[in-house]
């Protein structure tokens, strides 16, 4: 159930209190004029006064601004409903309209309550006042009978002479009393509430009475003593006519409110008790640093206003501070029994006079002075004026409307603002409490409380309601920081009543008895004459998950007590209007249930398993079509990973009601399956045999779109089939071919491989999609290539893969190709486990789609999903492949295909690139991601390139550009040591593997560098660093091996120089003296800091040396100094 605005009463006449409070306002005011005495005649429930000849001579308004006119009159008058809503107010200027319920029959012949005319006159009693403020209060009964049941309602009525008068519900006057001689503002009562949880403060009842610069609060026991008194005192003098009793004095409080510049309307919080650090605070802000404080924090109490700097003010008055003032209550009521009838009838059959009327005092009583009251704080804002401060049920929040159409929330124990509307300009604000019943309440595991059930004590939500006129809205809000939970289109014309408060006279005995029906809010539309209230679950307080369940279980107790009353529920009526439909559809489901369930009764012989054959009947499939169906269910469902877990008992045939109901819908006439899982069925197969075989049938329509739109492809091939089988006349083999396809596709999609070493990429772990055959059917031509090679990028395969299940396939392939492509898939599969049945899968894929799935096309595909995953991760390990164009053709069964051009056909038509130039590209790439992963320093990459070459970059492919020529320098591709290379593959795994050497190597082919050159550079690199042992590897693949040798002597003699003259050999000089001259003035003049490590064994300096001897000829010129080195070397000690 969701928020409802419900009408609860309508207005008899509404208009005829219009003319009466707003004459200027009714239309045809002159004509009426003349007929106002045979109307006041007329009138069913008595006269409304005598109208004043200045007001029967209004003029006229204009024709075009009337109707707005008279539907906005319901804005300038004050209102009042009692909470018990047996009296209304409506009042403006000096007149006023009770209203009271009547339970008629409405034009529609139901029973409904309707407000009419109770009493109607002129409230003022001294020239010139008006009316400010109106209360409907309800007073308790004192009888032992009708115990915490509203007696009477007493009218409380605030003047702008300052006057507070209270009257009967027929008008009269019981009692007067000023208090204060500056004009009534408002006037707000508290009523009698049970604490919701021990240890919080009782709250008192009172009256409370704001003026411009003072607050009065009259004691609500003693009000509700006084009143009884002067009611009383009315039936006594009705009956004696002379009797004249003394009612007890008023006590009230008197609070002159200072530091304000101006007050337009105040909420009085109640008594309150500081806990001992808030004391504290309090007392440092007044006292300082050295204020004393008491041992038990002093009881206070709390008052809010709002209106000019502050915005809204905190006011603080302690209890104790102030003796209550005692007021000698002045009687207006008459002592004799005359006096009385006169004044009750004089109003209720409109002819009293103004001579007629009471005598106005002539001497004022004494008006007793306020007790100074400082604000404490508040919130300063000089440009916002404050309008109207609306206290919520718990006294913990506050709304408060501005004038630049803001609603603030305010936490009045803290004095903070919490939240913010805008865009509410002239708004009126009010607030719901909703109490949650313990039966909607999800079972929890909660412990025990003492002051509630098992379930713990009922929570209770606050809603905040919003009427904004400008836009004629009414919202309902969740507080304090939650949603909007409804909203209602009202009109601009209509007024938002919020009382706050219930029946006086109740205590903690009586306030447990019965508990009258009361309303919290109220919207009265003087358009349409009603008056409504909000209706707000308390579900919808909670969060998402438990507002659902406990949504669904509010609806089900309503409906259960419809039931059971056979009542109708207006409320279910006009909400939930898509109820009696939902029950509709599924009556109907219920009665096709018992069909089946009949039909399922009959007895049938269990017999054994049928055999192949007799499925192959039962399917009307021919064997060998049998045997490939369940072929492909079998490899579909090893595939499928997916573990369910079913309970099965021995009735396990029988189709249950609940999910009958959950794979069943029943929608405008149509039943269509739902919620349809793979190694699910449906057992109920029903066919419309009245349809003409010459045409479509319609049952196989709708099964055949529930087939081709099914994301479980086995039960969708299945249920094909078993809908061939029942009816003969269908045929249908391309539907058939395009779920079988669809299968296959799937079956491929679900099967992956253990990678032993390589490690993925997050845009690798991405689980595909499930396919249908409207998804292949809508996705172009290219939908099926673009699935598998989705599915290639996340198992990483290699191109190499796909060539071989394409060769295996291909029966025309040579045996030296098939070979071939078997030794590099040997290499492949080191690295992964399960290929072999990737590969059988793979070959079942290109014989169902030789076209879509052709190896040119899946290349094409795969290397665009490449730089499409590429793209999201740079990190991914991309592969590359050249290839041809490819031929791009569809399976008669995809012919139809709609969707998205193919990447195929996109790049079929583009112009044919110039490859040269691309081959330029790829080696400025490859330098620029060298330089970069390798932190290769001072390379300048475009220094590479002749001018050529540079102005060849980043030109469209399709042009013709002459490309770089001429020798370029050997150094620049210089790589670093390899441990550098071996520490960079630990940290970058997806880079393993990549040869950095081999791929200088084949750069400087592109860059017209001898490979020799750069091999020999990497050789000599590798025995800088000490790594003696890959340099002798590295050294075989060198082809001028002579030059490479003289190079690697240079590097042994700065080897040996740095051992004999930095002290890694004992007497290192000594023993260089011994050296022939030659071999030691050469080594003298070796610079041993070019060698990155000379921390080398001399036993592995030997070695190389006696290398470098092996490969130089006899007759070269370091031969001879190569021969010395050898002997210095070996004569070392170890």
């Amino acid at each position: 159930m969701s928020c409802a605005l419900v009408p609860f009463a309508h207005f008899q006449d509404l208009e005829l209190a219009r003319d009466f409070l707003s004459p200027h306002r009714r239309p045809g005011s002159a004509a009426a004029g003349k007929e106002s005495a045979g109307k006041s005649a007329s009138w069913e429930d008595g006269g409304w006064g005598a109208w004043d000849e200045a007001e029967l001579q209004e003029p006229e308004e204009e024709e075009s601004n009337s109707k707005n006119q008279r539907n906005y009159w319901l804005q300038d008058c004050v209102l009042s409903l009692s909470p018990t809503n047996d009296l209304m107010v409506i009042a403006n200027e000096q007149k006023a309209v009770f209203l009271v319920p009547k339970w008629k029959h409405s034009d529609k012949g139901k029973e409904e309550m309707q407000y009419a005319v109770g009493w109607s006159g002129s409230l003022n009693v001294e020239e010139g006042e008006c009316v400010t403020s109106v209360l409907c209060i309800p007073l308790a009964s004192q009888k032992r009978s009708s115990t915490g049941r509203p007696d009477w309602t007493c009218i409380v009525v605030g003047f702008t002479s300052g006057y507070v008068r209270f009257y009967t519900e027929s008008g009269v006057l019981l009692l007067a009393q000023l208090l204060n001689e500056d004009p009534v503002l408002q006037l707000k009562c508290r009523t009698y509430e049970i604490p919701r949880h021990p240890g919080v403060t009782e709250q008192n009842e009172e009256l409370s009475i704001l003026y411009p610069a003072a607050i009065v609060t009259i004691d609500g026991f003693s009000l509700f003593q006084s009143l009884r008194a002067c009611r009383n005192q009315v039936a006594r003098a009705a009956a004696s006519g002379n009797e004249n009793v003394q009612p007890p004095p008023l006590a009230y409080k008197k609070w002159g409110l200072q530091d304000v510049d101006t007050i337009v309307d105040h909420a009085s919080i109640g008594i309150m008790t500081l806990c001992p650090f808030d004391q504290m605070k309090t007392a440092s802000h007044i006292g300082g640093y050295n204020a004393a404080i008491k041992n038990s924090p002093p009881a206070m109490s709390q008052y809010v206003t709002v209106g000019a700097n502050p915005f809204t003010g905190f006011f603080f008055a302690l209890e104790g501070s102030s003796q209550p003032l005692l007021s000698h209550v002045a009687l207006a009521v008459a002592s004799k029994l005359t006096s009385a009838l006169f004044n009750a009838a004089s109003g209720w059959l409109g002819w009293k006079s103004k001579h007629e009327e009471e005598p106005v005092q002539k001497q004022k009583p004494k008006v007793e002075p306020a007790t100074p009251l400082a604000v404490r704080f508040g919130l300063p804002d000089s440009r916002r004026h404050g309008e109207r401060i609306c206290l919520s049920p718990c006294n913990t929040l506050a709304a408060v409307t501005d004038e630049f159409g803001r609603v603030i929330l305010l936490d009045v124990t803290r004095g903070l603002a919490v939240r913010m509307w805008k865009g509410y300009r002239d708004a009126e604000v009010g607030w719901i409490q909703t109490v949650e019943d313990l039966q909607e309440r999800e079972t929890e595991k909660m412990d025990s409380s003492p002051f509630g059930n098992a379930q713990g004590p009922s929570r209770v939500a606050q809603f905040l309601v919003i009427y904004a006129p400008r836009r004629g809205i009414l919202e309902v809000w969740s507080t304090q920081q939650g949603p909007r939970v409804g909203a209602f289109n009202v009109g601009k014309y209509c007024r938002l009543l919020y009382p706050g408060y219930k029946i006086m006279g109740l205590n903690n005995v009586t306030s447990q008895g019965w508990q009258p029906q009361t309303y919290q809010i109220c919207l009265v539309d003087p358009v349409s004459g009603s008056v409504k209230t909000v209706h707000v679950p308390f579900h919808l307080s909670l969060s998402d998950k438990k507002s659902e369940r406990a949504k669904d279980m509010h609806l089900v107790k309503k409906l259960n007590a419809l039931l059971k009353a056979k009542t109708s529920d207006p409320e279910l009526e006009c909400v939930d209007e898509g109820l009696l439909q939902f029950c509709a559809n599924k009556l109907k489901l219920l009665h096709l249930y018992d069909l089946v369930s009949k039909l399922n009764s009959q007895s049938i012989q269990k017999e054994t398993s049928p055999s192949v054959n007799d499925l192959a009947k039962l399917l009307r499939l021919e064997e060998k079509d049998f045997h490939r169906l369940e072929t492909l269910l079998e490899n579909y469902k090893k595939e499928n990973t997916q573990t369910t877990t079913q309970l099965t008992d021995e009735k396990d045939d029988v189709l249950s009601l609940k999910m009958f109901l959950e794979y069943l819908e029943y929608e405008k006439d149509v039943i269509t399956v739902k919620n349809m899982e793979d190694g699910e069925y449906v057992a109920l197969v029903a066919i419309d045999e009245s349809w003409d075989t010459q045409s479509v049938s319609p049952w196989w329509q709708q099964m055949r779109t529930a087939c081709v739109q099914s994301e479980n492809n086995a039960a969708a091939l299945l249920s094909a089939h078993v809908g061939h089988s029942v009816t003969a006349q269908i045929i249908d083999s391309v539907a058939e071919r395009k779920l079988e396809d669809c299968l296959i596709l799937q079956t491929l999609l679900h099967s992956q491989v253990t990678k032993r070493t390589k490690r993925v990429s997050s845009v690798q772990t991405e689980p595909l999609g499930r396919l249908s055959v409207k998804k292949l059917l809508e996705a172009g031509k290219g939908g099926i290539a673009d699935t598998v090679a989705k599915w290639v990028f996340r198992q990483g395969f290699s191109p190499i893969i796909l060539n071989v299940a394409q060769y295996k396939n291909n029966t025309d392939s040579t045996e030296e190709s098939v070979e071939m492509q078997n030794n590099l898939f040997l290499e492949e599969t080191e690295a992964a486990t399960g290929l072999e049945r990737i590969l059988e899968l793979l070959q079942v894929a290109y014989q169902q789609f030789p076209c879509s799935l052709e190896v040119d096309v899946l290349h094409a595909h795969c290397s665009w999903e490449c730089v499409v995953q590429w793209n999201k991760d740079p990190e991914a390990d991309v592969s590359s492949d050249e290839m041809q164009a490819p031929v791009l053709d569809t399976e008669d069964a995809w012919v139809s295909v709609e969707g998205p051009v193919s990447i195929v056909e996109l790049a079929l038509e583009q112009k044919r690139i110039h490859y040269p130039l691309v081959e330029h590209q790829f080696v400025l790439c490859t330098v620029l991601y060298a330089i970069m992963r390798l932190s290769l320093k001072g390379v300048k990459p475009l220094s590479l390139f002749d001018s050529k070459g540079k102005n060849a970059f980043f030109k469209d492919f399709t042009s013709i550009q002459l490309l770089p020529s001429g020798d370029m320098d050997p150094d620049v591709l210089s790589l670093r040591q390899q441990d550098r290379e071996v520490s960079e593959e630990e940290y970058f795994p997806f880079e393993k593997g990549k040869n950095w050497p081999t791929l200088a190597a084949d750069l400087a082919q592109y860059l017209q560098i001898s490979e020799d050159l750069v091999r020999r550079h990497y050789v000599c690199e590798l025995y800088s660093y000490g790594m003696d042992h890959l340099g002798e590897e590295a050294f075989l693949q060198v082809a001028d091996k002579e030059v490479l040798a003289s190079q690697l002597l240079m590097l042994a003699g700065q080897r040996l120089a740095f051992a004999l003259l930095h002290g890694q050999i004992k007497d290192g000089v000594e023993f260089l003296t011994r050296l022939p001259p030659t071999l030691s003035t050469w080594l003298k003049a070796m610079e041993p800091q070019e060698v990155q490590n000379v921390e080398v064994p001399i036993a592995t300096t030997a070695r190389l040396v006696s290398k470098v001897i092996e490969h130089l000829p006899e007759n070269h010129g370091q031969y001879g100094l190569a021969l010395n080195l050898i002997e210095a070397v070996e004569a070392i000690p170890a």
